[in-house]
């Protein structure tokens, strides 16, 4: 998965790119064929490590996840976590509108035997 990486006023090591990309795997895995483009935004504010998250995915669906916390780990889990509560949301709602399949034998229904006497009264 290719992700575009942005850092204003952050040096961005390998251990903090191993990071990240350990954290998208499982979103890469939910998401599948669906994940378009992904944008990841590193910043500090004051004391704060900012991650902001955005998720482009078919259908013209945005997700996105901001994280403030104090260090980087936590930052970016926060915000992939919350990115990842949202794709499970979308993709129980496109696994919802599929149509499933009736049983054949709950479709039909049995078919009585015809009584064959008459009665006379």
């Amino acid at each position: 998965m290719q992700y575009t990486l942005t850092a204003r006023n952050v040096s961005v090591n390998d251990e903090l790119r191993d990071l990240i990309d350990r954290r998208l795997q499982p979103l890469e895995r939910v998401l599948g064929d669906a994940l378009v483009s992904v944008e990841f935004v590193l910043s500090t504010a004051r004391h704060l490590c900012v991650s902001e998250l955005i998720v482009h995915a078919r259908g013209d669906h945005r997700l996105h996840g901001l994280a403030e916390e104090t260090n980087w780990s936590a930052s970016v889990g926060a915000a992939v976590d919350k990115v990842s509560h949202q794709a499970h949301t979308l993709k129980g709602k496109w696994q919802d509108r599929r149509r499933h399949a009736v049983p054949v034998s709950a479709s039909v229904e049995p078919e009585t035997e015809a009584d064959d006497t008459t009665r006379i009264t």
